[in-house]
């Protein structure tokens, strides 16, 4: 294996910790409590200071970090950088037991929009948060939880039985073919066994004590480099992992003594975003107002001022498909290790403010840092991301950008090497 990047690096770190979106909001507070942020509490005071570099989380999936420059003057306004920590995933219901001829299975519903066929055959496992009591019916205790272990299996049915999957596929109905299994009955597992127990004996507390959880299964692989030369990087939760990783790590890195820089960190943008946690909330504005706030001004200032700034939307993009080339563009079609992707739609799924591109092109030219274009084929509707509900809510010029990536939504995606080089470069430029 060739020498990491110190990109790459930084990658594999978080994708290797970032099982669920909680853990990967935990593994962002780390990085930058590393790196010397302080946390603040939403709703406390914030005294803030010229140079100074803060945190909060509000909730468990999401995370505001900002820095502010010494020389800052009020009306020069603020870059920011958002992404999302969920990703699309089969999650376990409340009372999931199922025993079927000695088996015991779990309940599951589907998150966001998976390729299902993926998590067949896979080594799955478990991550989340789990809730315990606490000193008062309005104080429970969380707990992250991540088993680390294969837990569970999703075998697929014998072509024998199955004669025309290879040419039809193989149908996937939710309630009946995603009941994942946990073992076969005896001893230790048994029908009084409950998700519940498994999970207090992992945490070490009463079965009591739990009063729910939110968990997901994940593809327990790792990343790791691909290719006859090592070029490619497959991993599970490329999208956006990738994105969350390039800002939080140019954040903590960058220096500008002129500008507010703010990263967001959204759950739930698998689902639409509108959530208290998600992209399409009140939170943006009540944390850029908290930073104007500490400086004197009111939040009509602070809006008036943010029409200056600049707002970075970092999702993942299509990379092209050699097999599947029809479904392509035909003139604007990323291919992977030729530069991140400026992605753009005249209807606004993809936000696009072309004097706001034209800037971020000509920085990427003055850095030689490469980068392609994306825009959908005519004929499909494709996909959207948080920038124009941020946009919406906040008066930014705001632009869509991240890495081209292969199999999006598998529990398994593949990108280039070069490409989150490239979006890490470009992120530090855009704070810088």
């Amino acid at each position: 294996m060739h020498t990491l990047a110190i990109e790459i690096s930084q990658l594999f770190e978080f994708l290797k910790n970032g099982t669920s979106a909680f853990h990967v909001t935990a593994h962002s507070k780390k990085v930058l409590t590393e790196a010397g942020f302080t946390e603040l509490k939403l709703k406390e005071p914030w005294p803030l200071e010229r140079g100074g570099r803060y945190f909060c989380c509000p909730f468990d999936t999401t995370l505001y970090a900002f820095t502010i420059g010494r020389d800052w003057d009020l009306s020069r306004g603020i870059h920011i950088g958002g992404a999302h920590t969920d990703f699309p995933a089969i999650k376990v219901k409340p009372k999931p037991e199922i025993f079927t001829q000695g088996y015991m299975q779990l309940n599951t519903e589907l998150y966001g929009g998976p390729i299902l066929s993926t998590f067949f055959d896979r080594s799955l496992s478990l991550a989340g948060k789990v809730v315990t009591r606490g000193s008062s019916y309005d104080r429970p205790v969380s707990h992250l939880i991540d088993f680390q272990r294969p837990v569970a299996c999703l075998p697929n049915l014998a072509i024998h039985m199955n004669r025309t999957a290879n040419e039809k596929g193989t149908p996937v109905d939710n309630q009946k073919h995603l009941l994942p299994i946990l073992g076969t009955l005896n001893d230790m597992l048994n029908k009084d066994s409950t998700l519940v127990k498994l999970l207090a004996e992992e945490l070490d507390v009463d079965p009591s004590e739990i009063l729910d959880y939110d968990l997901c299964l994940y593809n327990l692989e790792q990343p790791e480099l691909a290719g006859i030369t090592e070029e490619f990087l497959c991993a599970p939760r490329l999208d956006d992992i990738t994105s969350v990783c390039a800002l939080v790590h140019a954040l903590a890195e960058s220096q500008n003594p002129n500008r507010v820089n703010l990263v967001c960190l959204f759950d739930h943008e698998e689902i639409g975003s509108l959530s208290k946690q998600g992209a399409d909330s009140f939170l943006p504005n009540v944390v850029v107002g908290k930073i104007w706030q500490a400086f004197g001004k009111s939040m009509i200032d602070c809006m008036a001022d943010l029409s200056d700034g600049l707002m970075l939307s970092a999702d993942v993009a299509h990379a092209y498909h050699p097999n599947y080339p029809a479904v392509q563009d035909v003139t604007n079609y990323p291919v992977i290790n030729q530069g991140f992707v400026f992605k753009s739609a005249s209807n606004q799924s993809y936000a696009w403010d072309c004097e706001a591109l034209a800037s971020m092109i000509a920085l990427c030219e003055d850095r030689q840092i490469p980068y392609q274009r994306f825009a959908k084929h005519s004929n499909t509707k494709g996909g959207g991301t948080i920038a124009s509900i941020l946009s919406s809510h906040l008066p930014v010029r705001t632009i869509d950008t991240g890495a081209g990536i292969l199999a999006m939504h598998s529990s398994r995606e593949m990108m280039g090497v070069k490409d989150q080089i490239a979006l890490s470069r470009f992120a530090k430029a855009f704070f810088e």
